[in-house]
């Protein structure tokens, strides 16, 4: 009767009856923890074996943080000031192009403008944001009928 199975046939029952068996739980009874994992909201945690050789930092009185974690931190609190110079920059420039269309400004008195914009925001001059802010300069001017600029000239703004 169970000649005409082979052991591979037999494997791959096995292994697909025990996923959808793993699915099924995992659906049925953590579906609110997968889908917050899915979407980003919670990360996987793993058990790793104990270290034995750690202390836990409760017992020791004079426990100091890590230079690597006073670094991440320090740069994490950078990168989220030059991210909100960066939207106050962005709202400046639309506020500031929109009022340029209104008063009809020369390409000369723009220009001269937008690199005293600019300059109030040295922290977004030499992050990676830059060319992101140049790229939106030259779209909203592309909505403007009397004055257009290139790339070139809108990264040239930062000098």
């Amino acid at each position: 009767m169970f000649t005409n199975i082979s052991w591979g046939n037999y494997m791959v029952v096995v292994i697909l009856l025990l996923a959808s068996w793993y699915l099924f739980v995992g659906f049925r009874y953590y579906f609110d923890e997968l889908k917050q994992i899915a979407s980003g909201k919670r990360r996987l945690q793993f058990r790793g074996f104990e270290n034995p050789n750690y202390q836990n930092p409760e017992s020791e009185p004079d426990y100091q943080e890590s230079p690597e974690l006073t670094l991440d931190q320090t740069s994490l609190e950078e990168f989220d000031t030059t991210f909100q110079d960066v939207d106050d920059l962005v709202a400046r420039l639309k506020s500031f192009i929109n009022d340029a269309a209104k008063k009809k400004l020369v390409k000369k008195e723009f220009t001269y403008y937008l690199q005293l914009l600019l300059r109030e925001f040295p922290s977004v001059k030499n992050s990676p944001f830059s060319s992101s802010v140049s790229e939106l300069i030259v779209a909203e001017c592309d909505k403007l009928e009397s004055i257009t600029l290139t790339q070139k000239e809108a990264e040239a703004l930062w000098e």
